[in-house]
């Protein structure tokens, strides 16, 4: 009645599945790196549904997963709540991806590897982005963080060599370790006044960052030698 955690991970012949009706859960990263891969769900299964080839619970509030196979934009339907952990991992074949207002949370690793994706809109309605959720998006130039965040997982933008600059909004009163590390392009970084701690190896590897500001009080303004 369970698919574990990465029961399927990187089957790259794998062309097509059928979940079967019984199954009532499915870990994260069961499809992670089926590239190759069509989903689809047995009739009679009362926890799942695939539509156009994305994975939801049955009364579609939570997106769970998204085949490796989808390409160009996605628009995230309005009536998901929940982007479940994982869900769009691997997904390197995706450019933009919309996320509707009914959505709140954004899980751990959710958009982990996402290698293609340029652009992407987080409404104000998300209060949380999980641990590594855009993890290795390689392409991904700038990102607007609402106010409605009030929590951002360690590694959230970690390697996103692309990212030249972000503002984390009033709310945020931790990043986390690792979350902006090895950025290469950031150049600034704007922090609220809120924030009251900064995590282990926040901004490690940033050798472009030149300006960290706290609302309108300027911190620093020229990198390390060294770096």
């Amino acid at each position: 009645r369970e698919l574990g955690e990465g029961a399927f991970g990187y089957c790259f012949a794998l062309t097509e599945i059928t979940i079967p009706a019984g199954v009532c859960r499915i870990g994260p990263q069961v499809f992670a790196g089926c590239t190759a891969l069509t989903l689809r769900v047995a009739e009679g299964n009362e926890d799942y549904c695939c539509v156009d080839n994305v994975l939801f619970s049955k009364d579609m509030s939570r997106l769970v997963f998204c085949s490796n196979q989808k390409a160009g934009s996605y628009t995230v339907p309005d009536s998901v709540t929940v982007i479940e952990s994982s869900a769009f991992y691997y997904c390197t074949g995706l450019h933009s991806i919309t996320i509707p207002d009914s959505v709140t949370s954004i899980g751990d690793d959710a958009f982990y590897y996402c290698e293609s994706l340029i652009s992407i809109t987080i409404p104000d309605s998300v209060t949380s982005i999980g641990d590594s959720a855009f993890w290795n998006c390689d392409s991904l130039t700038s990102v607007t963080i609402p106010e409605s965040v009030t929590s951002i997982g360690d590694r959230a933008f970690k390697d996103c060599n692309s990212l030249t600059s972000i503002t984390i909004p009033e709310g945020v009163t931790r990043i986390g370790d690792w979350v902006f590390s090895g950025c290469e392009s950031l150049t600034g970084v704007t922090i609220p006044e809120s924030v009251t701690s900064i995590g282990n190896e926040a901004f490690k590897g940033c050798k472009s960052l030149k300006e960290v500001f706290d609302d309108a009080t300027f911190y620093a303004s020229e990198k390390p030698e060294d770096e």
